[in-house]
């Protein structure tokens, strides 16, 4: 069953269009990824998704019943969705009334109100924390109290946007376990915003990806033409003078390959030999970072915020990729 059913929707600023989607169906009990690089487009479809800001043209349709834009009718589907940004704020007051305000807010009785809370609470994994003073929490423990606080009012759908983005690498785990617990749970739509696409692809069985604010079928990074040819009784496909990248399922002859960010890594370059150059760009995207290396074509990188600090890597460092063969795809040009 189709939860949302976005048709035509636009969004322009500036004269600018940022968002065009053509039509976008979330299935109800699923869980997504969404997907894409900065300016894509994402903060302004969550925004639509939880019923705050309306599209400038085109149609939006919950449960099979067209949205009005207006402020009662938005009062009511918003009470449907969950919404937790990246950084969250916890009122001047406890973890268990921050959690039960939406709550207290709608009316729900008190006794009604400590279960949902507890419930919500036990889910986190901050059940013991439940009276501490809420401002004082970590960045990890705010971040799941916030998911707390969504769920505690039972929501058909819950949006997370960049998530485990400023948070430590316990918390990061322990929110992964929260959204794959309500994954296999199936009751709640879930939508999670992320660049990190190891997580994506652990934690997500659907995938949305925007580009340029449009939907496109996988993200657009380190797509090449090349040729296939076999040295020293390895494949590897040239796709440029002094860039090279291993293949195994490829047949010799024009190929066209996709190498995954992070299936490459970054190291010191040796004298000779291929995928050296300049690091020509870097940029900071929730808790990874995304990196160019020109190659001849720009070679796109994304490596943990922890990892790139260690590699202490700068604009203009001369690096070797290392590509891992399982890091990349092919299909032959026809």
């Amino acid at each position: 069953m189709s939860l949302y059913d976005l048709r035509n929707v636009r969004v322009s600023h500036d004269g600018r269009t940022v968002l065009d989607l053509a039509g976008l169906y979330i299935e109800q009990g699923r869980t997504y990824a969404l997907q894409g690089p900065n300016g894509a487009g994402k903060s302004t479809l969550l925004s639509i998704l939880a019923f705050l800001n309306a599209p400038h043209a085109g149609d939006v349709h919950f449960e099979g019943r067209p949205v009005s834009w207006n402020e009662p009718s938005l009062r009511v589907l918003r009470r449907d969705v969950g919404l937790v940004e990246q950084h969250p704020v916890m009122f001047s007051r406890s973890v268990r009334e921050n959690v039960g305000y939406g709550l207290a807010v709608r009316g729900v009785d008190r006794e009604r109100r400590a279960v949902l809370v507890a419930e919500a609470l036990e889910l986190v994994g901050l059940g013991h924390l439940a009276e501490a003073y809420a401002p004082r929490l970590s960045g990890g423990e705010t971040q799941r109290v916030a998911i707390a606080r969504a769920l505690a009012s039972r929501p058909k759908v819950l949006l997370l946007d960049e998530p485990t983005a400023s948070v430590d690498t316990q918390n990061r785990v322990l929110i992964e376990q929260i959204v794959a617990e309500l994954r296999d749970r199936g009751d709640t739509t879930l939508v999670l915003c992320t660049h990190n696409r190891s997580q994506a692809k652990a934690l997500c069985p659907e995938f949305i990806y925007l580009d340029d604010g449009k939907l496109v079928t996988r993200a657009r990074t380190n797509s090449y033409a090349g040729l296939v040819t076999v040295e020293d009784g390895r494949k590897w496909c040239r796709i440029a003078e002094g860039f090279r990248v291993p293949v195994s399922a490829c047949e010799a002859g024009r190929v066209q390959v996709s190498i995954d960010p992070e299936g490459v890594r970054l190291g010191k370059p040796s004298d000779t030999g291929p995928n050296r150059g300049p690091l020509s760009k870097v940029r900071l995207e929730g808790d990874m970072v995304s990196l160019s290396v020109e190659l001849g074509y720009p070679l796109h990188v994304q490596m943990r915020v922890a990892d790139f600090k260690a590699a202490r890597l700068e604009i203009g460092d001369m690096v070797l990729a290392e590509i891992s063969p399982e890091a990349v795809e092919c299909l032959p040009v026809r």
